[in-house]
Order: structure tokens, then C-alpha cells, then sequence
């Protein structure tokens, strides 16, 4: 995945929006529907808590479908890049136990991983307005590029994709 530049205002506006139109769509189609299976399917004296149960879930089902469907146009572009690169900068932490050894080895393939988390970490916490570990993260990244260039390598964000990261668990294991 290739790091994108991503403009704020407009991702928070649109995240925003979609967020409402979720929890609007779930709160109404599942209350719609579960009314409507208690007037048909259920009983005045007992509970009809699975009914609503049943309600909540195809609800999240329906909403699910529609996000999955309007995912590819473009108002949904800067919603879906970010919890794309969430996803990826996840699957980097659940293996940075075997990355943090590679990287004092000076691996190349774990610096440009690293390189990568670094650089999508500080541009999901500038999106999301997490200033308290961003001043941390911009520290770690000049020491880091400080590495970089002590060891007389290029590294880019460009050259990340999600093989290096298996290779280094595979390696590292």
C-alpha cells in the first residue's frame, strides 16, 4: 500500500457523514425490523428480546452490504485509504516483536517496514488529531532516518508492500 497524501478537512467531513449515516441506518432498520417481527412472530406477554436481537443483526448486515458496495466511489476514497492503512499498520504491529530484531541487524527489508510504519503512523495521527504520541513518533523518525543514512542506504515508503513483512516473519521466526 502506497502512502497517499490525504487532505484533513475533507477525510474528517466525510468520516463524519458516514458515520451518522451508519448509526442512522442501524438505529432505523433495525428498530424497523424489529418491530416488525414482533408484530408478526411474537408475543404480547413474553420477551421478545431475540426478536430484536434478530433486528440489530440483519440491520448490521444491510449496512454492512451498502459500506461494501459504495466503498469503491469517490467520497468514500479518504475514508477507505485510512482504514486501509490502518489495517496495514496493524498487521506490522501484531509482528514488530520479530521486526525490532531485524532492524538492529540493519535488515534491509525491516528498515523499510519500519521506515514505513513511522512515516503512515504519523500521518494517521495527524488525520485523527492524536497530538500526544505525535511528537514522539516525529522523534523516532529523524533518529531513524539518521540510521538510514549512517548506514548509506535509500529508503522509501514507496518500496513497502506487505510480502516484505511476511518474509521478515518467516526469516525472524
Amino acid at each position: 500500500m502506497i502512502l497517499q497524501k490525504i487532505d484533513k478537512v475533507t477525510y474528517r467531513k466525510r468520516l463524519k457523514k458516514v458515520i451518522a449515516c451508519v448509526i442512522t441506518g442501524l438505529l432505523l432498520i433495525s428498530l424497523g425490523i424489529s418491530t416488525l417481527l414482533i408484530h408478526f412472530i411474537g408475543k404480547q406477554e413474553a420477551s421478545n428480546f431475540t426478536l430484536n436481537l434478530v433486528g440489530v443483526g440483519i440491520a448490521v448486515m444491510i449496512v454492512g452490504a451498502v459500506l461494501y458496495r459504495i466503498r469503491s466511489l469517490p467520497f468514500m476514497s479518504e475514508v477507505v485509504y485510512v482504514w486501509n492503512l490502518k489495517q496495514e499498520l496493524n498487521a506490522i504491529y501484531r509482528q514488530s516483536a520479530k521486526l525490532k530484531p531485524a532492524v538492529e541487524l540493519n535488515n534491509y527489508n525491516a528498515l523499510i517496514v519500519t521506515y514505513y510504519n513511522l512515516k503512515g503512523s504519523i500521518q494517521l495521527y495527524e488525520l485523527d488529531d492524536n497530538d500526544l504520541t505525535l511528537t514522539s513518533l516525529k522523534k523516532d523518525l529523524l533518529e531513524f532516518e539518521t540510521k538510514i543514512q549512517s548506514l548509506g542506504i535509500a529508503v522509501s515508503t514507496k518500496d513497502y508492500n506487505r510480502g516484505l513483512l511476511k518474509q521478515l516473519t518467516d526469516t525472524f521466526s
